[in-house]
């Protein structure tokens, strides 16, 4: 067979819109005017017996929901799936029978063409599914319940003497609304314990002779889980964006409540992360429109209008992927860690040819003393001379797919440390 025009120009041009039109519904004539170098007739055979290895869109496997309703395209499959049932489906395309079902088929299409690679006719299959969410998939969640039960009370601090140190910790990754590893209920034992712990922690060391007059908390994003993340999210919920967002503000309250009349001085200091972002049709509509960033303002609100908490300072981030803050004369530089995380490697070389580019170029973040970065949910620390690296470990459930895909797994806790006048990173322990 000889060569075909269309595939060469494609190759030799590398030009992805080539590509494209060539696989739209424009026709060959169009086409041939369009670009001039090829005629209709050269466009028409390869059409008929070539594949150009730029599938349509109509080819790609997807998943779209509108509600409890949804469509699966399965995308192009070399085997058609003939003899398979609605559950063995849903598994092959990663979905749960027990939380979603398939209501009909929607399309399919059998189509042959040539493959220049094997010389020979091969045969491309695609279907679309209805797919519906069963009604019993989540468990009943009382989120107003919860909330009352947290009894929130401020109380303004009394005789704290001033010193040179700042208790710090790290509240990112939570993730509320995950079903995996208990759900919200799991979520709330978890924090409650940790919450407990600090305290305890606090008071430790101040005994051993740490001079701590103020609390930093860190907020680190990922504070919900979101709704729209990846395509069978709604499946693996306990609470919708709305309970979300109420219940994490009441949480992020309840904890400023606990410790703030320890301090004389509290800063909350916040970035956004990749869970709270508000997407459409899976892509985010700006940095700076993101939950993990509302949750936060929602408390402000909320602890704002009360004389006791006149010592809470919050620093929010708003189109920034990232912030800075002073503590104790150091440079803190703060991120979620999505705006490196794609890409080959591992992440602390990730993290390392982020910061050194953020560094070459005078950003405000390649200035710090310390560099905090989360999303990958797991403790980490490397000293890289003029700047300390620290990964947070994350405050959810886990993910069994994660574990399945990789072996890799990590105890859920909060990150607590102190910096002083003279130590940058000290007295490091995770609350579990």
């Amino acid at each position: 067979m000889k060569n075909c025009k269309v595939c060469d120009e494609i190759r030799n041009s590398s030009n992805p819109e080539l590509a494209r039109d060539i696989s739209s519904s424009l026709s060959s004539r169009k086409l041939s005017e369009k670009w001039g170098v090829i005629g209709k007739t050269v466009i028409n055979k390869h059409r008929a017996q070539c594949d150009t290895g730029m599938p349509n869109e109509a080819d790609l496997q997807s998943v779209e929901w509108t509600g409890p309703k949804g469509i699966l395209n399965t995308g192009t499959l070399d085997a058609p799936l003939n003899g398979l049932s609605h559950d063995e489906i849903l598994k092959e395309f990663g979905h749960d029978p027990e939380q979603v079902e398939i209501q009909g088929l929607l399309r399919e299409k059998h189509q042959q063409y040539w493959s220049r690679d094997l010389s020979k006719m091969l045969w491309k299959h695609t279907y679309s599914y209805g797919l519906a969410k069963k009604q019993d998939s989540s468990p009943e969640i009382d989120v107003m319940a919860l909330v009352r039960e947290m009894k929130l009370k401020a109380i303004a601090p009394k005789n704290i003497e001033s010193g040179d140190s700042t208790f710090v910790l790290d509240w990112a990754d939570w993730q509320t609304g995950k079903q995996e590893g208990g759900g919200t209920p799991a979520f709330i034992k978890r924090f409650d314990g940790a919450m407990m712990q600090a305290v305890e922690r606090i008071k430790e060391l101040r005994k051993i002779g740490r001079s701590i007059d103020e609390l930093l908390i860190i907020g680190g994003g990922d504070m919900i889980e979101g709704c729209t993340i990846y395509p069978n999210q709604s499946f693996h919920i306990d609470m919708h964006r709305r309970e979300q967002i109420r219940f994490t503000v009441a949480t992020i309250m309840k904890g400023i409540h606990l410790l703030a009349p320890m301090f004389s001085s509290v800063r909350v200091v916040v970035a956004p992360g990749n869970h709270g972002e508000n997407r459409i049709n899976g892509k985010k509509t700006s940095t700076g429109d993101n939950d993990d960033l509302l949750v936060f303002e929602m408390a402000q609100l909320g602890i704002g209008s009360d004389s006791n908490m006149n010592h809470v300072s919050f620093d929010i981030a708003e189109e920034e992927e990232s912030i800075t803050t002073e503590v104790r004369g150091w440079t803190y530089g703060i991120t979620h860690g999505s705006i490196y995380g794609r890409g080959a490697g591992n992440v602390r070389n990730k993290v390392f040819n982020w910061f050194k580019i953020m560094a070459a170029n005078r950003h405000e973040i390649g200035k710090s003393d310390v560099l905090v970065t989360h999303h990958f949910h797991h403790d980490a620390c490397e000293d890289w001379g003029k700047t300390l690296w620290v990964q947070s470990p994350a405050m959810d459930g886990g993910s069994s797919f994660f574990r399945e895909m990789t072996g890799h797994d990590a105890k859920s806790g909060m990150l607590s440390w102190v910096a002083t006048t003279s130590s940058r990173f000290q007295d490091k322990q995770i609350l579990w």
